[in-house]
């Protein structure tokens, strides 16, 4: 362990040099602006855990601590000390989505080359669409047809 010179203190009487323990690191680090940048690192560890757990990916969070001394070499004059954080959390992927070019070049989830099934069905085609669906789904029959009439007056037709 190395200690500056102007820490260490000589008894000239007995020749005994005196070392003075370094302050506690967890007590400057929670005392330093007020604690909040032990309060910003805590959250931020508590937020890289949760990103590593769930992304099971390697991050890191790293606590930098920069002093400075006072300008014009003021002997035994203030020391500025700035404390950050950087955290580098893994982020999930995106899933890629498939889209294609419209006659416009304007991207689309439909495929333009095939045609749509019931773009130009009547209304009854749609209900019973809808119908067969809410049937599949364990709706009530009864109430299939009162909806299915109600969400297509209501204008939710598919998608064109």
């Amino acid at each position: 362990m190395s200690t500056t010179p102007t820490t260490a203190h000589v008894d000239l009487h007995t020749g005994v040099v005196d070392v003075p323990d370094p302050a506690p690191f967890a007590e400057v680090l929670a005392q330093h602006m007020g604690g909040r940048v032990h309060d910003a690192a805590s959250a931020e560890l508590h937020q890289l855990l949760g990103a590593v757990a769930q992304h099971r990916k390697k991050g890191s969070l790293a606590l930098l601590i920069v002093v400075e001394p006072p300008k014009g070499a003021v002997e035994d004059g203030p020391l500025s000390v700035a404390m950050s954080t950087v955290l580098k959390a893994p982020k999930g992927e995106t899933p890629a989505s498939t889209y294609y070019l419209d006659r416009d070049g304007r991207p689309t989830r439909r495929d333009p080359r095939q045609d749509a099934l019931f773009d130009d069905a009547p209304i009854e085609a749609r209900q019973a669409v809808l119908r067969a669906v809410l049937a599949r789904a364990g709706v009530d029959v009864d109430d299939a047809d009162g909806l299915a009439a109600a969400l297509d007056a209501a204008g939710y037709r598919q998608q064109q």
